[in-house]
């Protein structure tokens, strides 16, 4: 007698991630479209990926960069899942806004000059 699938199954809850997530409530951008932007709240973050919240039932492409605020980094990603104003990013490969970006990339540093933290004294 065969084993059914379900039984193959880890049980619920288990976390089958890569790397584990820190919960967060920071602020972050979704950018796509070379420029276009959508606010939106970095509920958990890993190393591999992100758990996202959108305000106002926005909707994002399936491509797109998430804009760190605090580290000033752009992490190239894709939608993984949606339980809407949630969405799930897994990371593709990540970007410093510092250094010099490639050419194709730097509207995005345009966006987080936007959107960073103010500078003491300022």
């Amino acid at each position: 007698m065969s084993t059914p699938p379900a039984a193959k199954l880890p049980p619920r809850g288990v976390d089958q991630r890569r790397s584990p997530r820190r919960r967060t409530l920071l602020a972050g951008k979704v950018v796509f479209g070379e420029g276009l932007s959508v606010s939106c709240t970095i509920r958990d973050i890993s190393e591999s990926g992100a758990k996202i919240r959108l305000a106002g039932g926005a909707c994002i492409p399936s491509r797109v960069f998430l804009i760190e605020r605090r580290t000033a980094t752009a992490y190239e990603a894709r939608v993984s899942w949606i339980k809407a104003p949630d969405f799930g990013l897994t990371f593709v490969t990540s970007y410093s806004l510092e250094p010099k970006l490639p050419a194709e990339l730097r509207y995005l540093v345009g966006v987080w000059e936007k959107f960073r933290p103010p500078l003491a004294g300022v």
